[in-house]
């Protein structure tokens, strides 16, 4: 969601939490999504300006050496970040979904901040999460999502490196729970339910994890610190059950991890961003964010990655790419989105129609953004090429 959130991290992360946590009162241990939106502010943007960012958390400055799997989890030095899921399902019995599950970290005050409250509470914190879960069912052309909020207190919500795992409540990513990591698991687990929709899947990496930008460090903007901590699991091999309305599905299919982390916050000129992730039939895999400017022009700061089927990486520059949007839908709840685009990359010789497989699937939550399941056909090299897409647009409603 920068893509999501400090632009990625800050921005989808923030921009939800952000707001949510001025009305997260110390009674609450979560909240559906239908309480936050309601508490939520009509403008989601404000926290996110550079004013907004509170001195003392760790800046995205330069470059790093990543670990795994230690970077799987949490980054508490940072502000925020957020583990992101997206996949296609196929059911063994015809029917086709598509899902969302993403957690977000955000601090409220820096770990090395003398700033407590008195007193010796367990429900005291110093960060909460949010969480988001998506259903696109596309056999009844209907999308189902809800969002939650838990400190991290009393064991409501947390993230921990070693074995990794992240959770609120009962939606979990990571090891699996009966499992303390020492035997070397192959997969993650993934759970959540709400409202008649249910998925337990077994995640497995098909390709090692993708560092984005200039070798993990993706930039956003020029001013200090708006950059994020970038990578992606582009290829996930999913397996498990979904469950809709007391019936199981045995489905399969294929799932994309996007990881950031960092403090930064919007440029002032920012206002929203296009991500595009492409799961081509050929192996590659194609990741590209387009932020906005209030102008309605294309922010030089937007990047992505082609990962070749080959297991090579590039790295795409804002130039390198040009998309078009062909059609729109309008939000019943306000606001116009973009509904197909042409995406062209010349030095791949790519050229790709997407197209959403269901109109509405925008999330009604405290910050409210389209989020969805897409096709991809077209030619590369002038040869045919297809596959899935999930794209987010944020910036959009009203």
């Amino acid at each position: 969601m920068t893509h999501r959130s400090s632009f990625a991290f800050a921005l989808c992360a923030s921009l939800a939490i952000l707001v949510a946590v001025a009305t997260f009162t110390s009674h609450a241990a979560t909240t559906s999504s239908a309480t936050s939106a309601t508490l939520a502010p009509a403008t989601r943007l404000g926290p996110l300006q550079p004013e907004a960012v509170p001195s003392g958390f760790e800046l995205v400055q330069e470059p790093r050496a990543f670990e795994f799997p230690r970077d799987h989890g949490p980054h508490p030095t940072f502000r925020h970040e957020w583990w992101y899921v997206t996949g296609h399902l196929d059911a063994r019995t015809g029917e086709h979904f598509g899902f969302e599950l993403t957690f977000f970290r955000f601090a409220l005050t820096p770990p090395t901040s003398s700033d407590e409250p008195a007193g010796t509470s367990a429900w005291r914190t110093r960060q909460i999460y949010m969480a988001h879960f998506a259903i696109t069912d596309l056999d009844r052309r209907a999308f189902h999502a809800s969002e939650r909020l838990a400190r991290d207190a009393l064991g409501m919500s947390g993230a921990q490196a070693s074995p990794f795992r992240v959770w609120l409540d009962d939606w979990f990513l990571g090891t699996p729970p009966n499992d303390t990591g020492a035997s070397g698991s192959s997969y993650w687990q993934l759970t959540a339910a709400d409202a008649g929709y249910s998925l337990d899947l077994q995640l497995r990496s098909v390709t090692p994890p993708v560092l984005n930008g200039d070798a993990g460090l993706s930039r956003k903007s020029d001013e200090p610190g708006a950059a994020s901590y970038y990578y992606s699991m582009p290829r996930l091999a999913a397996l498990g059950t979904l469950q809709r309305d007391g019936k199981r599905f045995d489905v399969d299919g294929l799932a994309w991890l996007d990881r950031e982390w960092g403090s930064g916050a919007l440029s002032a000129s920012q206002q929203g961003w296009d991500w595009f992730a492409l799961q081509l039939d050929d192996g590659s895999t194609l990741m590209f964010y387009a932020l906005r400017s209030r102008d309605g022009g294309r922010d030089p700061h937007s990047a992505g990655t082609w990962f070749a089927p080959d297991g090579t990486t590039h790295a795409l520059a804002s130039d390198d790419v040009q998309i078009e949007a062909s059609e729109h839908w309008q939000s019943p709840h306000g606001g116009r989105y973009p509904a197909r685009w042409r995406l062209r990359v010349k030095s791949l010789a790519l050229d790709v129609d997407i197209q959403p497989r269901l109109a509405d699937q925008e999330l009604d939550t405290s910050t409210r953004y389209w989020e969805g399941a897409a096709t991809v056909a077209g030619t590369r090299a002038a040869a045919k090429i297809a596959g899935r897409a999930y794209v987010e647009l944020v910036g959009y409603a009203k």
